[in-house]
């Protein structure tokens, strides 16, 4: 595995603030993004009505670049935020991130 690598969480709308809340203080990071995505599942049983009717719900995907020594605790950071539902993740090799 790349020394660094990209987490992505899809996070509950009504989670936002904790995880972020969660994210700031971790030495181990310098920063993050977040951006809003819709997600799709043939599991609906866990969303509401309107999500329902809509197909999926609205989430927020969050990306985290970091050394790849420090996904174990980014993730069990992160799994301190009190949630129902489970809070998928990914993590990606980065071949190259820089500044342009």
């Amino acid at each position: 595995m790349p020394e660094t690598v990209n987490l992505t969480v899809y996070v509950e709308q009504k989670r936002k603030e904790d995880v972020i809340d969660c994210l700031l203080p971790l030495t181990c990071i310098s920063g993050f993004s977040i951006s809003p995505c819709f997600g799709y599942s043939r599991d609906n049983a866990k969303l509401d009505l309107a999500e329902q009717v809509a197909g999926g719900r609205q989430l927020w995907k969050l990306d985290i670049l970091h050394s790849d020594k420090d996904t174990n605790a980014i993730i069990s950071a992160l799994q301190s935020v009190n949630t129902h539902n489970p809070m998928r993740y990914v993590v990606s090799p980065v071949l190259s991130h820089g500044h342009i």
